[in-house]
């Protein structure tokens, strides 16, 4: 059984592993660049064709005008990939700032049969139980698993646990190792 306190760092380290990895995020993620590029290409050949002296024969005017298009964009595609994931976890800190429901105790108890989680928050108890074969997917990052038993909900297991003594943590291993492929 592991007893820790989940966080709305934790929570939010969660949904940023989510806007990384899932299909339409990274969709999005791509149409948001693709947009942001033809906008830079278009003022810059636009502001090009306005600004250049017309004295200048017309293939100048359009080889410094697409340069004027093409090179900008260019430079700021590394900046316009990371608007998307910036832009969705800023709006995501916004409304978990409102949020009174963190922390929160988790109890997760790993069994042969699968996965059990108590969550405990101003009095409410809400358990989950899921089985071994539910588990749709699992994420991790430098700190926590994430065992995503449906597209958008996810268990969150921190990876160190100092609660846990030794066989305990050798049990659980054993379980998730088989189950799920990984390791606390």
């Amino acid at each position: 059984m592991i007893h820790y306190r989940l966080t709305q760092d934790d929570f939010f380290t969660l949904q940023k592993n989510f806007i990384e990895n899932s299909v339409p995020n990274k969709r999005k993620s791509i149409l948001v660049t693709l947009v942001l590029m033809l906008l830079t290409a278009f003022y810059g050949f636009a502001l090009a064709i306005v600004f250049l002296p017309q004295t200048l024969s017309a293939p100048v005017i359009i080889a410094l005008a697409v340069s004027a298009a093409v090179v900008p964009a260019l430079l700021l595609f590394p900046l316009f990939k990371k608007v998307y994931s910036t832009m969705r976890l800023r709006q995501l800190r916004s409304i978990l700032r409102q949020d009174s429901k963190w922390p929160r105790d988790v109890t997760l108890s790993i069994h042969e049969d699968g996965i059990e989680v108590n969550s405990l928050h101003n009095a409410v108890n809400k358990r989950v139980q899921v089985a071994w074969e539910a588990i749709e997917r699992v994420n991790e990052d430098e700190t926590h698993h994430y065992i995503f038993i449906e597209a958008a909900e996810a268990i969150i297991v921190p990876k160190q646990n100092r609660m846990l003594d030794e066989t305990e943590r050798i049990r659980m291993n054993d379980l998730l190792q088989k189950h799920l492929g990984i390791t606390l």
